[in-house]
């Protein structure tokens, strides 16, 4: 099992600003918008099921089901899962879920 973060829209590492000033702020630096990607392999060589981690703790934190390719995922056996925390991180319970 191995996982990643994914981030909806990097933060771009440009900014503008008066030569000589004391602190130049980029624009969306601070905030992250991202979700947990969990993928394995089996002991015997297949591929498991893709297992989405968000942030939140209902299921209003997960992709709405008209979202574009949703129901393609769900044909894949994407798992959409909400971490049941502020964070978007895989936890233990949401281990427990995919295992």
């Amino acid at each position: 099992i191995d996982q990643t973060n994914i981030i909806y829209q990097p933060a771009g590492g440009s900014t503008y600003e008066l030569i000589g000033s004391k602190q130049v702020s980029i624009i969306g630096q601070e905030e992250k918008h991202a979700c947990t990607l969990l993928t394995g392999i089996s002991a015997g060589g297949n591929l498991l099921p893709f297992h989405m981690v968000y942030d939140g703790k209902t299921k209003w934190s997960l992709p709405l089901s008209k979202a574009p390719s949703y129901n393609e995922a769900l044909a894949m056996n994407f798992q959409f899962v909400f971490s049941n925390t502020d964070i978007y991180w895989s936890t233990f319970d949401t281990m427990c879920t995919y295992i």
